[in-house]
């Protein structure tokens, strides 16, 4: 089986995953939606998500990472369940997309890239953003795949300690696992497909890049398409204050953010189309 895949390992993010989702169905994909679920999670979330016509598997608990590292590592602690989709029986293929992301236009085409095809989100403004991104990656699971990633803990820490960071993700196991991914081309998909929403006015306006047309009626724009705006950082769209703080945010920046902020209202309506009567959290 393929299919387009996220993770929700914190019950508050299950409003991105249904956004997500939404946002998939209307690209027009053939291909179905799951969620890996970490072990932790309600039960009563696998009904939510069945009854929104998400494929729903549960993941192990994270016994490679100890303990301590993953409840004093903040919104990036349970992420480390992201690494067991890279053994999850019953897919040929997954493209994963991380739960608060949105996707503008079709992009099944990642179906036919290579395993660990993947953006360095936010290279064309930041230059030392070479690594893998690991919000958006093409998986072809293999059995023991996860328990590879996973050993790589130590050289993980080492990497991120000489760089000068102190907390440790999902994204650096991945990268310790794949050093030569930078330095493989074929892997390295369009920028467009993990777009920061903070950088979408610079990528727009100093490099060139288009939204899709429902989203945008500025004529004469033939750059690279947007297809997946991320939203980075520990706040996401549907928590409280998210509307403050973005309306502050345009207030500051003014012209600088326009198209930041089309593109949280558009997710704004998201979240409100796809929210159910009936909400656990």
């Amino acid at each position: 089986m393929r299919a387009y895949i996220t993770l929700l390992s914190t019950e508050s993010y299950l409003p991105g995953v249904l956004a997500l989702h939404e946002s998939l169905k209307r690209t027009g994909t053939p291909y179905p939606f799951a969620t890996a679920i970490s072990a932790h999670i309600a039960p009563e979330i696998d009904t939510v998500l069945e009854s929104a016509g998400i494929i729903v598997r549960r993941i192990p608990q994270t016994t490679a990472i100890p303990k301590d590292m993953v409840e004093n590592n903040g919104h990036w602690g349970h992420t480390f369940d992201k690494v067991h989709l890279f053994s999850l029986p019953g897919f040929d293929k997954l493209v994963y997309v991380d739960s608060d992301m949105i996707v503008l236009e079709n992009m099944d085409e990642l179906f036919d890239k290579p395993h660990m095809s993947a953006v360095a989100a936010g290279l064309l403004v930041e230059s030392d953003f070479t690594r893998l991104n690991g919000g958006l990656m093409v998986i072809e699971p293999e059995a023991e795949l996860a328990d590879g990633i996973f050993a790589t803990l130590p050289k993980a820490l080492a990497e991120v300690a000489a760089m000068g960071g102190q907390a440790l993700g999902d994204q650096d196991l991945i990268n310790a696992y794949y050093p030569d991914w930078r330095a493989t081309p074929a892997l390295q998909l369009d920028q467009g497909y993990n777009l920061f929403q903070c950088y979408l006015d610079l990528y727009i306006e100093k490099h060139g890049f288009r939204l899709p047309q429902q989203f945008s009626q500025r004529p004469g724009k033939n750059g690279p398409t947007i297809k997946i705006i991320h939203f980075i950082g520990p706040r996401k769209p549907w928590m409280k204050g998210a509307v403050i703080r973005q309306y502050w945010r345009l207030l500051k920046n003014g012209k600088a953010v326009k198209w930041e902020h089309k593109l949280f209202s558009e997710y704004k309506k998201l979240l409100s189309d796809s929210r159910p009567a009936k909400y656990p959290v």
